[in-house]
């Protein structure tokens, strides 16, 4: 709502405000005072009745005696007169005779007469169903001697001041139509000349805040709004070269948190996220509407609540390092956290957490370190076998030609171990170098199935384990190197035969989606632990290590799939 329209309508508002307020009020007043005047006139027609009915009533009372004495006294008033005896009976009434008369209903009960009885007078409004109008009653004992022998009630209608103030209301319902009226015409104008240098300044303040910071207020030829003008302008200048520099500032700083390979969180003092650099929002894989929510929700790690608990407690900074599993992957992140102190009070104010994900590192350790164990392993065993056969053949007189046939036999399968090692290590390292140079072609699927049938059959029957091959024949082609691909199945069928006790079964199957063709290599052997998915295509990982001595192989075999299908850019 504009402001004009604002100050008319709160000017219409006072006087509608106002104006109810005097009419409630003087209606009030109009209204007791005719109730006094009303109740005074009564007090004395009932006192002047009394003190007649005192001297003429006669010691029996009768109706015709009594109601003819109330209908010559009435006579002289507009009044009401009633003469009620102690016993509620009403003898007398100007506006009742004869049967009528008679059959009026007992009063003892009327509130007046109750009031009159207990109090020496009684007052009461109440409609009369006799003459069908509301009436003021006022009623005193008469007394003779000291004998109360009965009520004497005079009333007055209250038509008179009901119409009273229904006049005073509509003349006060015209004046205040006409009063807000003339309010309304010079709020008009008030509001015209007030409103004008108040907009001014709004639409120059308004165009500061939508980024318009050269926007300037005019001139005013009011001393008052001249000075307030200048002081405005100096304000806008001040406000312009401050939001420049601050501009500038946040420019750079927002460049050098967007482009950091660190990420850097901003932590209140309940430990409520405030800011977050995109790098941290994906390392900790943070929802779009984690500023403002805590830490905790955001991000449940205790170790990283922990260290911000400590930072808290000593004050000081403080660095570490946290591990947190998201889905199937380990995330190792050094993290540094250091308070942000107020430094008059020394009051923590928030924290500044910077975080760098070490995962590849601490992956690259531990791969190096258990590279180096395992190719040592893995050739130190031939190697002290092909040793201790040459020392015997060197230092024994062995003449057994047969003797000397297995130990060279021995000799040449654990060489031929090394030689498959050293192979299938060259062949991961130009896999993972990209050396490799595919020989793309169209391959057809189900070939492969006759391939593999030929390669393994002998070893399905000597460990009796079934081999069911289900490729369709209507499978799209794939592009890709023949051989590789062919060397992934092996691989993959390979390790199956492996883990798969006598009499289970090898599947392998095929299908296509959308944008990619899924082949499946299912056994019924001894599975794979949860624990051990992400490490399954590491180098000379097996998850048995007891019962991968008892086999033969490099342990490179799902390593060497995997880079493969990697050079195909598939998974």
């Amino acid at each position: 709502m504009r402001i004009r329209t604002r100050l008319i309508c709160n000017y219409i508002a006072i006087v509608i405000v106002i104006l109810p307020a005097i009419s409630v009020y003087l209606n009030y007043a109009l209204r007791q005072m005719l109730d006094r005047r009303i109740t005074d006139e009564l007090r004395v027609q009932a006192n002047l009745t009394r003190e007649l009915l005192i001297k003429t009533l006669p010691d029996i009372l009768d109706y015709n005696t009594v109601d003819g004495l109330l209908d010559k006294l009435g006579e002289a008033t507009a009044a009401r007169l009633t003469f009620i005896g102690v016993d509620g009976i009403v003898w007398g009434d100007t506006e009742r005779d004869g049967l009528s008369l008679r059959e009026m209903d007992n009063h003892l009960k009327r509130p007046e007469v109750q009031l009159a009885l207990s109090h020496g007078s009684g007052v009461a409004d109440r409609y009369s169903t006799t003459i069908e109008t509301s009436l003021r009653y006022y009623a005193l004992p008469v007394f003779r001697q000291t004998e109360n022998i009965g009520i004497c009630r005079v009333a007055l209608p209250m038509r008179d001041v009901n119409a009273a103030i229904a006049r005073f209301t509509h003349v006060v319902v015209l004046t205040s139509g006409a009063g807000i009226i003339a309010v309304i015409l010079l709020s008009i104008v008030t509001a015209g000349r007030t409103v004008k240098p108040i907009q001014e300044l709004v639409q120059t303040a308004k165009a500061i805040s939508e980024g318009d910071v050269t926007a300037r207020v005019g001139t005013s030829t009011s001393s008052e709004l001249a000075q307030l003008y200048r002081h405005f302008n100096q304000m806008a200048n001040r406000v312009e070269t401050q939001i420049n520099e601050i501009s500038q500032d946040r420019n750079r700083l927002d460049a050098i948190l967007s482009n950091m390979i660190e990420g850097v969180l901003l932590i209140g003092p309940a430990f409520e996220i405030t800011y977050a650099n995109p790098a941290a929002a994906e390392l900790l894989d943070l929802p779009a509407d984690s500023e403002g929510r805590n830490l905790v929700e955001a991000f449940r790690n205790p170790d990283l609540q922990r260290l911000l608990e400590q930072v808290r407690d000593t004050k000081s900074h403080t660095m570490g390092e946290i591990r947190w599993i998201a889905g199937i992957e380990s995330h190792e992140t050094e993290i540094t956290v250091a308070p942000i102190t107020d430094l008059t009070s020394l009051e923590i104010l928030g924290y500044v957490v910077v975080l760098h994900d070490v995962s590849q590192l601490r992956r690259l350790e531990r791969i190096r370190s258990d590279f180096v164990a395992n190719v040592s392993h893995e050739l130190r065993t031939p190697l002290t076998s092909i040793q201790g056969y040459v020392e015997t053949l060197l230092n024994e007189d062995i003449k057994d030609s047969a003797t000397s046939q297995r130990f060279l036999a021995k000799i040449l399968q654990q060489s031929s171990q090394i030689s498959r090692l050293i192979s299938d290590l060259l062949d991961l390292s130009r896999l993972e170098s990209g050396a490799v140079q595919l020989k793309l072609e169209q391959c057809v699927l189900k070939d492969f199935q006759f391939t593999l049938l030929d390669i393994f059959e002998p070893a399905f029957e000597e460990s009796k384990l079934k081999f069911n091959c289900n490729i369709p024949d209507d499978l799209p082609t794939v592009l890709a190197d023949k051989r590789l691909l062919e060397q992934v199945l092996i691989n993959l069928i390979d390790n199956a035969i492996k883990y798969t006790p006598t009499g289970g079964c090898i599947n392998v199957s095929a299908e296509a989606s959308a944008s990619e063709a899924l082949m499946h290599v299912t056994d019924t052997g001894i599975g794979i632990p949860s624990d051990a998915l992400p490490r399954i295509f590491e180098r000379f990982y097996r998850v048995d290590k007891g019962r991968s001595r008892e086999m033969e192989g490099t342990g490179l075999g799902l390593s060497i799939a995997k880079h493969i299908l990697l050079q195909h850019h598939g998974r």
